[in-house]
């Protein structure tokens, strides 16, 4: 998606050294050149290029769908890893997200 338009991208970061847990988890939106939308997602140890996976979705509001769900998984670390993830960047020119909640 390099190549195209991206709309939304978040950085996130689940970090406790005591307990060695070192994350990061990206996600970003945007149409490829042929147009087609997709999200990405890029997750795994911080300092490693980690896993990619990329979802086609049908549209930008099927998109807004996808990311929602990837974050309220994300909102349950605490309780999963025992460490919440903490935002590092956003870029949400189209208010994708709510900050408040």
């Amino acid at each position: 998606m390099s190549e195209g338009c991206i709309v939304f991208c978040i950085d996130l970061h689940a970090c406790d050294p005591p307990r060695n847990r070192w994350r990061f988890y990206r996600i970003e939106v945007g149409q490829d050149l042929f147009g087609e939308w997709v999200v990405r997602i890029r997750y795994g140890r911080i300092g490693t290029s980690g896993r990619l996976q990329n979802v086609p979705v049908a549209d930008e509001h099927e998109g807004r769908q996808v990311v929602r769900a990837y974050l309220a998984r994300r909102h349950s670390a605490p309780r999963r890893i025992g460490v919440p993830y903490q935002m590092q960047e956003l870029f949400d020119p189209l208010h994708w997200v709510d900050q408040a909640g």
